[in-house]
């Protein structure tokens, strides 16, 4: 390895010497761009006195050094470690000017973590690390997440089974569906530090959520003094969009305050194209129904947050994390239906207006402390949570002339209202205790309590200025939920090689619904949820996990009310109060693999579950299309992913996932629909970058990810492609993303949907294709002084609004 030249200079000022003497200076680049994050240690007879970390502007500083000869230690990711002598007798200025030729190729493999890393129940993805975080938000990022799929309505599958749980930060998010889309779509990604994919969770977390746990971590500041980041950004689609976020942490003392602040505005043009087939002795001889939708809606999302964290002394902090998340929504649909019969055919025109609106406020306060020098410790939050939503649409449906297409008259006109409130509680207590130096044990307890209050009003137009309420799709329905758990864990350690964790979760949930103010819903149930891990690390570079877990999923608030959504008139989506939770078990067997040609993790894994909860369409009456979520049957499962990744060469890094199963779906839907699915699933995902050059800060990343068709629960699902191009620009604390998504639209939902002798073929587009423009900024400064970190309690609020 070459040497590295220094270009290194003293400049004295004309002060009287003191006792105390500041040294200050810059550090730059061979461009004599300033260079931040450098740790600058000041030693004397081989100790360190005193560090310092530079600022954006290259800046460093020691107040006060006192007379004497001393080694001033640089040290930064991409140099090798360098050290001036100097002696002291003034106030002094010290730069130093590193030569870019000699910078350490082999920095970018050995300083940064590895953007894969296997841990005993999650595989981290550590996305920081990546080109990812720039220009996007935290929706985006999750949808190039190895191993996740994600839909347009905001369903989540891990490993090819829905009903994942998303935290941020470790705290439960209350949101799911569009509402959890609509949320984390709001949200700028550049603070994103990793996304972790639990498959199989400890009895530690919450037992709801089949598939497993997304945990989302944010960069946290973890040396005294203050940093932040702000950025805009603008995406054009078919229409344009834009989003702005500022973000703040500052850490002093015993103090550390942080909050952010964020906008987003989002707007699409999605293309819907639906084709039902209906059977041959339909009502009136219908044969095909053909309908084509235009939409075009628009997303303000507003949003803030403000945490404040006390350390009380050593052993105690107490925080408290305020969050606002709002979302204002207006769409338009127009749906152009042709029913094609025997004899004849028909034309309408439905044009739906929808209004919705909604507001989520979050209350979380938090203790953490140590009770003896034993290491016993103590966790408590108490949450409360706040979320109001109004949906307000209207439809109108009219029959058009089959030749000039002019209105003939109208056939249907509604409007309804649909305002939610959802209020929940919730305490929790987690202890940990390390009984000797191998084993420990971890336990808790929570109770949680939810209100819901649904009041679903509709009304039939039957002149210009009267509306009257049809009572037959009006209702008023309110639920109550309360959970009671308990956990505990055993974590030991036999030797070197052996390592194992027991754990068992026990929850009690008492459910009651009321429908115009009759009860509809009574449960009270008690279910155990075992989990158990067991590790063997064969050497340095080889580890072997066996996990077993179980975990429920309950229905959704939305699902167990029987309100009716319209898209026509002629098609809806209904609740069911009678929904029960489904039971998932998982069996799974990890191994990681370390070597020179790259880190492989290995998986192999098999899944039960029971009295699954999914919504097919169906044709109750006269030609209507009813979309409905039942307990249809149950699901098996057996799947193997591998993901690889590797530092090719120091300008070129590859990361990759591969996933293959094999599902089975038994079950009857509506008693009559019998359901007997057998399919083979496969998706691969390609994650490239590439450093063009590492001197000008300019990099590239392509993207690539492929669904392959599968069949599941009667429903074909299409392939699905999904493409980007990155290009980074970093000039100092600036970066500049100018990207490029789904170039072949390819990105689409693809669905065959057979029932009986009903077939439905959907695809929908959802105005992916696009240009993407970013500029983020870096700003603040700090000094290593305080390593205090800690995180504010898990907010466990309910997620299934």
């Amino acid at each position: 390895m070459k040497k590295i030249t220094l270009s290194a200079f003293l400049l004295f000022g004309c002060q009287l010497a003191s006792a105390q003497i500041a040294v200050t200076g810059t550090v730059t680049d061979e461009n004599k761009l300033p260079l931040s994050l450098v740790v600058v240690s000041l030693q004397q007879g081989g100790k360190v006195i005193a560090n310092s970390i530079t600022d954006p502007k290259g800046n460093y500083q020691f107040k006060t050094v006192k007379k004497g000869d001393y080694k001033f230690l640089f040290k930064y990711i991409a140099y090798k470690d360098t050290a001036l002598l100097a002696n002291i007798q003034k106030d002094t200025l010290l730069h130093l000017q590193y030569q870019g030729a000699h910078t350490l190729a082999e920095v970018a493999v050995t300083a940064k973590k590895p953007i894969f890393q296997r841990q005993i129940d999650r595989l981290r993805f550590n996305v920081g690390e990546t080109d990812l975080v720039f220009g996007n938000n935290i929706w985006d990022v999750i949808e190039k997440t190895p191993l996740v799929n994600v839909s347009a309505d905001g369903a989540i599958q891990i490993s090819g089974t829905t009903g994942a749980v998303v935290y941020l930060n470790n705290k439960r998010k209350v949101l799911t569906g569009n509402a959890l889309k609509n949320y984390l779509s709001s949200i700028p990604s550049e603070n994103l530090e990793a996304i972790e994919v639990m498959t199989t969770p400890s009895s530690k977390y919450d037992a709801e959520g089949g598939a497993g746990i997304l945990n989302i971590i944010t960069k946290k500041n973890k040396e005294e003094g203050f940093i932040g980041n702000a950025s805009l950004s603008a995406r054009q689609t078919a229409v344009n969009s834009q989003a702005g976020s500022i973000y703040g942490n500052n850490r002093s003392g015993k103090w550390n305050v942080y909050s952010s602040l964020y906008l987003n505005n989002r707007s699409r043009k999605p293309e819907f194209k639906k084709d039902i087939y209906f059977p041959a002795e339909s009502p009136d001889d219908l044969l095909h129904r053909s309908i084509r939708s235009l939409n075009d809606y628009q997303v303000l999302s507003p949003g803030a947050n403000l945490g404040i964290d006390h350390q009380i002394n050593a052993n105690h902090v107490v925080g408290l994390l305020f969050d606002y998340s709002g979302m204002h929504n207006e769409e338009s649909r127009m749906a152009r239906s042709r029913d094609f019969y025997k004899n004849t055919d028909s034309l309408s025109l439905t044009d739906n207006r929808d209004n919705t609106s909604s507001n989520t406020y979050s209350l979380n306060l938090n203790y953490q402390g140590k009770l003896n020098e034993k290491g016993l410790s103590l966790s408590v939050d108490a949450d409360a949570l706040q979320y109001d939503s109004k949906n307000k649409s209207i439809s109108k449906t009219e029959a058009l002339d089959l030749n000039n297409e002019q209105i003939l008259f109208v056939k249907d006109w509604f409007r309804s209202s649909a305002p939610q409130k959802i209020s929940n509680q919730s305490v929790k207590a987690d202890f940990e205790w390390p009984i000797r130096k191998n084993l420990s044990l971890d336990f808790g307890l929570k109770t949680a309590f939810s209100k819901i209050n649904n009041d679903l009003l509709f009304e039939n137009r039957v002149t210009d200025e009267l509306w009257v309420n049809d009572g037959n799709r009006s209702n008023i329905f309110q639920y109550n939920e309360l959970i009671n758990s308990a956990y505990g864990i055993l974590n030991a350690k036999v030797n070197a090689k052996w390592s194992y964790q027991l754990g068992l979760r026990v929850e009690n949930t008492i459910a009651k619904g009321w429908l115009e103010g009759n009860q509809v819903v009574n449960r009270n149930y008690t279910n155990l949820f075992p989990t158990a891990f067991l590790k063997f690390t064969s050497s340095k570079d080889k580890s072997y996990v066996l996990a077993v877990s179980s975990r429920i999923n309950r229905p959704g608030f939305w699902d167990v009310n029987p309100f009716r959504t319209y898209t026509t008139d002629q098609t809806y989506f209904e609740g069911n109060p009678f929904l029960m939770p489904s039971k998932y078990y998982r069996e799974e067997l990890s191994h990681t693999l370390m070597s020179k040609s790259g880190t492989f993790t290995f998986q192999l894994a098999a899944s039960q579950s029971l009295d699954e909860i999914y919504a097919l369409p169906s044709n109750p009456s006269e030609n209507v299309i009813a979309n409905k979520k039942v307990n249809y049957g149950n699901k098996y499962g057996y799947s193997g992913t591998i993901t690889y990744y590797q530092q090719i060469q120091p300008w070129w890094r590859f990361s990759g996932t591969g996933l293959t199963g094999y599902i089975l779906s038994k079950g009857n839907y509506a008693n009559n629909i019998l359901i007997d699915n057998k399919t083979f699933l496969l998706s691969i995902s390609t994650n490239q970058t590439f450093n063009i050059s590492k001197k000008d800060g300019l990099s590239c990343t392509v993207i690539a990810n492929n669904t392959f068709p599968a069949t599941i629960v009667n429903t074909e699902i299409g392939n699905r492609l999904e493409t980007e191009l990155r290009l980074r620009k970093a000039i100092g604390a600036w970066n500049i993303t100018l990207s490029g998504q789904d170039f072949f639209k390819s990105n689409k939902d693809r669905y065959k949907v057979v029932v009986n002798e009903l077939r439905i073929v959907d695809e929908n587009y959802y105005d992916t294709q696009s240009v993407a423009l970013s500029l983020s900024f870096n700003f603040g400064k700090m000094t290593v002084k305080d390593k205090r970190d800690r995180d504010t309690g898990a907010e466990e609020a309910k997620r299934r609004i």
